[in-house]
């Protein structure tokens, strides 16, 4: 049922017979790549790692692109230009640590998209409840676990979107979450934390798309900043006094202190 949910989202907003994907070596990117070749479009792979090494997500959606036949643009992000490139994710208005960790490599990887329309699984973990504070204390009821998924969902959350959809918005991009649409979303809110997760997690997806078993083992979630290694990089802003100003030992602080500074008029005003 879920593959056709995706298909008819996608369907619904996508005029072209071309598309670029987001793809990562998850899932939800792999299920939303699936639904548009279902529809008969044209998949263009976009995937990309930090120039310091190849994390498991880049190679695993190379390795995706080459079993399905589809072409495959790989993105390098350069991380010698961190400092300017923090400064460029103040100026986009980036609230917290996982918008600037989660927008950040996207600068690099939407001036390479040829397509006008990006497709992306974007937010979908949401519904699962697999971060270790949903797993402590949110999976247990219902009620519970709908209370997560409301807060994960808010507009000022959801895993960075608006954030990201102002890269997309600069480049003249149509981004095209399907995950995040009401049926979608009904889809999942219909069902427990046990019934999404157990025997295996995201089985529904990988169950309704006979596509993934021509691809090979696909792991479990993991974090975009963690698996890139973005979360160490920007670690290193820590000992930039430039950027951290205030002498933060965390860098949610250092992101909080520039969202705050760029909301006042003067550094003066915001020392106040």
């Amino acid at each position: 049922m879920i593959d056709k949910l995706l298909e008819n989202e996608i369907s619904k907003v996508s005029d072209s017979d071309k598309c670029a994907v987001l793809l990562s070596g998850g899932v939800d990117s792999i299920s939303v790549a699936f639904a548009a070749q279902r529809l008969g479009k044209t998949i263009h792979a976009y995937s990309f790692c930090l120039d310091t090494h190849e994390s498991y997500d880049y190679m695993k959606a190379k390795e995706i692109a080459d079993s399905c036949g589809w072409k495959f643009t790989g993105i390098k992000v350069p991380t010698n230009n961190l400092v300017e490139d923090f400064h460029r994710l103040v100026k986009l208005n980036c609230k917290k640590k996982t918008h600037f960790e989660c927008v950040y490599p996207f600068l690099y990887v939407y001036p390479e998209i040829e397509e006008t329309e990006v497709l992306s699984g974007w937010a979908a973990d949401g519904y699962y409840g697999i971060s270790k504070k949903a797993m402590m204390h949110f999976k247990h009821t219902q009620e519970l676990f709908d209370k997560f998924r409301d807060n994960y969902f808010r507009p000022d959350m959801c895993a960075g979107y608006n954030w990201h959809k102002k890269v997309a918005d600069m480049h003249s991009k149509k981004f095209i979450t399907p995950y995040l649409t009401d049926s979608v979303k009904n889809f999942f809110y219909s069902k427990s934390w046990d019934e999404l997760n157990k025997p295996t997690q995201k089985h529904h997806v990988r169950n309704a798309f006979d596509e993934f078993k021509l691809i090979g083992n696909v792991k479990k979630h993991l974090n975009l900043q963690i698996d890139c290694g973005i979360i160490e990089l920007f670690e290193s802003l820590i000992d930039d006094p430039q950027v951290n100003f205030k002498n933060r030992k965390r860098i949610m602080d250092i992101c909080r202190d520039w969202n705050v500074l760029n909301s006042t008029n003067t550094l003066e005003e915001f020392f106040v």
